[in-house]
């Protein structure tokens, strides 16, 4: 039986991944054989992997205080959302939302509760979740890769996996994240888009 993915931030370092025999790094399939160290400075001249750069950077895993926002519920008649702001790194795939909530109301069938789940199970970082009111059948993701570490951006956690030390998120899926590798995120571990504001980062 495989185990599930284990993930450590080693303090002031790279993140220690263990139990994940495969990844894609910008679209291409890499093997992995026993435990992998992912870069999380940004500086890695051999990346998506640690290279040692953390320490001559100076990188620090610390994050500035801030005030959390509060988790955003929403109950539609088939289908309660939850949205936590905190969670989010801003890649709008949520933009259906909207319209799908205003539309649920009236459907007296399943199918606008079932285009609210997919949006919502298209969420990288697990900033939006569901509860169904009542039974409605789902479809568990599969996915070829259980992490997959987008060019220029975040790596994406999609399959169960368990935290060594730190912890989820507020209503934060155990199958879910999405984690800083740029080094300037404001919620690290997690990822906040801040790799948008980082030059040439691959």
């Amino acid at each position: 039986m495989n185990e599930k993915i284990a993930i450590e931030a080693i303090p002031n370092g790279p993140f220690k991944v263990s139990h994940a025999e495969k990844l894609s790094y910008c679209g291409l399939a890499q093997q992995i054989d026993g435990d992998c160290y992912l870069c999380r400075c940004g500086e890695s001249k051999n990346a998506p992997y640690c290279d040692g750069n953390h320490s001559k950077a100076g990188f620090k895993d610390t994050n500035p205080k801030k005030t959390q926002q509060e988790i955003k519920v929403w109950q539609g008649e088939k289908i309660k959302t939850y949205f936590n702001p905190n969670a989010c790194m801003h890649v709008f795939y949520c933009k259906p939302m909207k319209e799908l909530r205003a539309r649920e109301g009236s459907d007296t069938s399943t199918a606008t509760a079932e285009e609210i789940m997919k949006v919502v199970d298209s969420c990288p970082s697990g900033a939006l979740t569901y509860e169904l009111k009542q039974k409605i059948s789902t479809t568990p993701n599969t996915y070829e890769y259980p992490i997959e570490i987008i060019e220029g951006g975040e790596i994406r956690i999609k399959e169960e996996f368990f935290l060594t030390n730190f912890s989820l998120q507020e209503r934060q899926p155990s199958d879910k994240a999405t984690l800083c590798r740029c080094g300037l995120s404001k919620n690290k571990p997690y990822c906040d888009a801040s790799h948008r504001k980082k030059e040439n980062f691959r």
